[in-house]
């Protein structure tokens, strides 16, 4: 469902706080429906410096693809900038835009300096009659940080709509290579902005990120074993050694609060799921069956983990409290991996395999067990974005392995994210980054 109701009057060319005090103005985004808001997005103007690059063009473009991206929004572009602090201007722009069935306006306003680039967002309501301004938001970005930009002003403008942060300003890590030689990657969420964090030659497997999203953790084989790794891809730091027991040290996941990894070991034999305390070393054992257990994934409140299982035969969804204890199994027939709980709390999405590999969502109490993919391949290895609304997701689709992201519900067009030769594999996707 849809609500828009503006109650601020404000002058087309002051802007206000960023958040506009007595407007309410509300995507629900939790509800059922497919009602998207119209917003017209013209190029961004350029106050101050040259613009070879057609930097106006290329922002406003982005800043339109992340908005569409979020399944909010049905976005209005149009050629030509409007010129800076001209009522007249910009009322008849906003005219215009309403009668093509604009609900809001983006204003994007650029100085191209050499050292930085400054940006202000200005959100405007096109339903009344004043076109009343309902934020207004400057950024401060790096020059070689243009997309940035365009993403922070498409998150700005879901969280005026929504009350919630968009997902434009996330990183998404993943595996890419040739069998034999695996390396992680970093991307921002649309796939851009591609970067390497490990460059060892090695075979590099499972990143996950780290709640406030400044590491990684990861398995490398690069001391010849399957050992446990922790990466700082943004600072100068040098990486950690997390476990490196003998047999398998893997599949790590995070607690929420950041202060204890959950991982696979096998150092006592049998693959079990350990709690490793970050700050002390301090190794608890969780899990103890004759039968696998492995993968872990926390609930968003650290209070439980759930994991796979082929204690009741072939590999299912178990979950358990943080301690060990309480082990329950939530899904049942065929062949169960990767569980991962969705920032919510209230869904978890995991990978069966019936011939081929689809993903799978049950509610986090075991209710609803529903399909998301239906071919065409392998659909596996989902994350979820930090809203609990977006998957990212290896298919084989059309061909080697790579990266698409779609609607968690499994509604939406499924929309690559990597693309080429090289496969792109185990995506983690980061929390906003801050």
């Amino acid at each position: 469902m849809l609500l828009l109701a503006f109650a601020l009057a404000a002058p087309l060319t002051t802007p206000p706080p960023s958040r506009a005090q007595g407007v309410d103005v509300y995507i629900n985004i939790t509800g059922g429906g497919t009602k998207k808001l119209n917003i017209a997005i013209p190029e961004f103007t350029v106050t101050t410096g040259a613009d070879p690059a057609a930097t106006g063009k290329l922002l406003a473009s982005i800043t339109g693809a992340d908005l569409t991206f979020s399944g909010l929004f049905s976005v209005v572009a149009a050629t030509g900038a409007i010129p800076a602090d001209n009522a007249a201007a910009l009322k008849q722009s906003w005219t215009d835009f309403a009668a093509a069935g604009a609900h809001a306006g983006v204003h994007g306003l650029l100085a191209l300096r050499g050292s930085r680039i400054d940006g202000e967002m200005r959100l405007y309501d096109l339903t009344s009659p004043e076109f009343r301004l309902i934020a207004s938001k400057k950024f401060e970005v790096p020059p070689d940080q243009s997309r940035r930009l365009a993403h922070k002003i498409a998150d700005e403008i879901v969280l005026q709509f929504t009350g919630e942060p968009g997902i434009a300003d996330t990183k998404i890590a993943y595996v890419a290579g040739p069998r034999g030689a695996k390396e992680i990657l970093l991307a921002d969420y649309d796939g851009f902005g591609v970067r390497p964090v490990t460059r060892n030659g090695s075979i590099n497997l499972m990143p996950v990120w780290g709640p406030d999203a400044r590491s990684l953790a990861y398995t490398s084989y690069k001391n010849g074993y399957p050992d446990l790794f922790r990466a700082f891809p943004f600072e100068r730091r040098p990486e950690q050694t997390l476990a490196a027991f003998v047999g398998i040290n893997s599949s790590p996941a995070f607690s929420p609060d950041g202060k204890t990894l959950a991982m696979t070991l096998s150092k006592d034999g049998n693959p079990e799921i350990y709690a490793l305390t970050l700050a002390t070393g301090t190794l608890r054992r969780l899990t103890r069956h004759a039968g696998i257990d492995t993968e872990p994934s926390w609930s968003p409140t650290g209070q439980q983990i759930a994991f796979i299982s082929d204690r009741a035969g072939s590999p299912h969804v178990f979950v358990m409290d943080a301690d060990g204890v309480s082990v329950r199994q939530l899904t049942n027939g065929g062949h169960h991996t990767q569980p991962r709980w969705s920032p919510r709390g209230d869904v978890i999405v995991f990978t069966a395999r019936q011939g081929t590999h689809d993903l799978w969502a049950i509610g986090a109490d075991g209710s609803n067990p529903r399909r998301l993919t239906a071919g065409p391949g392998d659909n596996q290895g989902a994350a979820w974005a930090p809203n609990g609304r977006h998957l990212v997701f290896q298919s084989n689709r059309l061909g080697a392995f790579q990266l698409y992201a779609m609607l968690a519900d499994g509604s939406s067009e499924v929309i690559a994210v990597t693309r080429g030769s090289t496969e792109a594999t185990s995506p983690s996707w980061s929390p906003r980054l801050p």
